[in-house]
């Protein structure tokens, strides 16, 4: 039996997810000025990544039990 391919489910096939870093802000306060803040790391101040299940594909597939 041959599996197809769905839709991510974490990020409906749109390839991208909010940063889990940064809550999808693109900032992340510093630990030495609360007040401040600085471009968050994980996805360079843009507020979204890769998704972390389909690998930025879109979709995955089917896995048959």
């Amino acid at each position: 039996m041959q599996g197809g391919m769905v839709e991510c489910p974490l990020c409906k096939g749109f390839k991208k997810i909010g940063c889990p870093m940064c809550g999808g802000g693109g900032l992340m306060r510093t630990d030495v000025e609360p007040r401040s803040a600085r471009c968050c790391n994980n996805c360079g101040g843009l507020g979204v990544c890769t998704c972390t299940v389909c690998f930025g594909e879109g979709v995955m597939p089917v896995v048959p039990f």
